[in-house]
């Protein structure tokens, strides 16, 4: 990290100083540097943009835009902030996109939500938010939320009007003659969910294709600024009902940071536990949903049977099964009042699991028809994930070794023995097969949860009843903290920002890996045909929810 500070301090700053072991924190004084500090990282070997997060601080008539960039080899991240006016005249800094490509759609989000334009950027544009909150920039402070929603009619006539303009649009530049054509892919399709790809094609052949995201934004980092900390908890776990624990463990420690809580081992244990019963639940689903894009459901079916035992295991302990809140600042929320029957019931889907697996490699994952359509097809290489910051299986697909569990450890992942799953092709094929592979690993992970507890409670060092959860003040303190985990789709980062005696958060940023993995839909597409569509689409294992937020 010593040549990372040093090449910062060259550079006129507010500070520079260690964040976490893994991280330097920084603040330039002037925004016109930016650009420079970008490119001396970048040739230090910090490549990739993580997220872009602007924190409104309107009482000082500024926004405070933060960094975060990853060197995904060497593992070592920058946070890095800079100032801009937030009078919308001034509000403008030089775009990182044409260094960074991963902060692309990044930018245009800022840009929609907070109104900061990015000079230089390759095509800013409104983004993620519709039509009728065009040029309002939602999280501002001061935008009027009441205000905006008394004009239904006008703001849906607006969405309808946009769409007829794009139509026009169409029709003014392909024309009816020739074989070029615009289709769209969603918003209704069983195989995307709530996402719209504007394919632009030539027969059967795609030329060009524009996903057009947004249509289960329900702004809910504007939403956790109306709900105290421990309320936020239901608006975080609703980023995917996939894997919904893992997020309310990203959120808590930056909580806990911020309020200088560390909780008890049981409860870390018991984080590890949820949180890979939530990615086990969320890959049987991009497992089964794999083969349903191509129309397989009998897989589906299959997968989706060996998901309910997971479902089981959450309801058991929380009471529900999707939306769980199990998990808060401070711990886990319930005790263990008999943890042995609670073990008993992880352990009877673990048994359906290893019962079921050897049918499902022997009679899909190595189905020949399967492996002709997906081997070889969508290839991502280790440079495509630095370039985009592919994360999670995903990029481990490709042979990336990252993984916040081990680059990053949190709860106990530190204390139990795991490696980085990969495979080496970076297919189709292998980012279905990986996902295989990470159910196996999560599995062995709550195994050795398991026994952890089970010694700790034998040694008198752990109690179910009593170790699930720390007292945390129901003020805190004026800071911020970056928490992060690997999410099922992978790295999730979460900005918490508090003021002074906080009740509520101040600005919380949700980074999620979909955004990144929609934006290399633009790359990876053209050039393939309409019937690919869904075998690429469903291999790269997008959430809306996460995307759109």
């Amino acid at each position: 990290m010593e040549r990372i500070k040093e090449i910062l301090n060259k550079f006129d700053t507010e500070y520079v100083e260690d964040y976490k072991k893994s991280w330097v924190k920084a603040k330039l004084k002037n925004k016109e540097d930016l650009l420079d500090v970008v490119k001396a990282l970048k040739e230090a070997g910090v490549k990739t943009c993580s997220t872009v997060s602007p924190t409104d601080f309107i009482d000082e008539n500024r926004i405070e835009v933060n960094y975060f960039l990853e060197d995904l080899t060497n593992k070592r991240n920058v946070w890095l902030k800079v100032d801009v006016d937030r009078d919308l005249e001034k509000c403008e800094i030089d775009s990182i996109t044409p260094l960074m490509p991963s902060a692309n759609y990044h930018e245009l989000e800022a840009y929609s939500t907070f109104g900061v334009k990015f000079k230089g950027h390759p095509d800013l544009r409104f983004f993620l938010i519709s039509r009728d909150y065009y040029g309002k920039f939602p999280f501002r402070k001061d935008f009027d939320w009441k205000e905006h929603e008394k004009h239904l009619i006008e703001n849906v006539n607006a969405i309808t009007e946009e769409f007829h303009e794009e139509y026009e649009e169409h029709e003014r530049t392909l024309g009816h003659e020739g074989s070029r054509t615009v289709l769209h892919w969603g918003p209704t399709h069983p195989a995307s969910g709530p996402i719209r790809l504007k394919v632009f094609v030539n027969g059967e052949n795609i030329e060009k294709v524009e996903p057009d995201i947004g249509y289960v934004w329900r702004a809910l980092e504007n939403l956790a600024e109306r709900k105290d900390f421990i309320g936020t908890i239901v608006a975080v776990e609703r980023i995917c009902f996939m894997d919904n624990p893992n997020p309310m463990i990203c959120y808590s420690q930056a909580v806990e940071e911020i309020a200088g809580k560390e909780i008890t081992p049981f409860a870390k244990y018991m984080r590890v536990i949820l949180g890979e019963t939530g990615r086990i639940a969320s890959h049987l689903i991009s497992l089964g949903g794999f083969f349903g894009t191509m129309g397989l459901q009998t897989f589906l079916m299959w997968c989706l049977d060996v998901r309910e035992y997971f479902l089981d295991v959450l309801e058991d302990y929380s009471g529900a099964r999707i939306a769980t809140a199990c998990i808060e600042p401070g711990g886990v929320r319930y005790p263990l009042n008999d943890y042995k029957a609670w073990f008993a019931e992880i352990n009877k889907a673990i048994a359906k699991w290893e019962k079921t697996k050897p049918d499902i490699e022997d009679i899909f994952l190595k189905n020949p028809l399967m492996t002709v359509r997906a081997k070889g097809t969508g290839v991502f290489t280790l440079d495509d994930v630095e370039e985009f910051y592919l994360a999670g299986p995903i990029a481990r697909a490709s042979g990336a070794k990252i993984d916040v569990r081990i680059d990053e450890p949190y709860a106990a992942y530190d204390e139990l023995e795991m490696d980085y799953v990969t495979c080496d092709s970076g297919d189709a094929r292998d980012r279905l097969y990986i996902i295989y592979k990470e159910i196996n690993q999560a599995v062995d992970l709550i195994q050795q949860a398991m026994k952890k507890i089970e010694e700790g409670v034998e040694a008198g060092e752990m109690d179910p009843k009593k170790d699930h959860l720390v007292k945390m003040p129901k003020r805190l303190p004026a800071g911020e903290a970056v928490s992060r985990v690997e999410w099922a789709r992978g790295e999730m980062l979460m900005h918490l920002v508090t003021g002074e005696k906080a009740t509520t958060p101040y600005r919380l940023k949700i980074k999620a890996p979909s955004v990144n993995h929609t934006m290399i839909l633009e790359r990876l597409l053209p050039g393939h045909t309409l019937s690919d569509i869904p075998l690429l689409y469903g291999s790269m294992h997008i959430c809306q929810g996460d995307l759109d937020r």
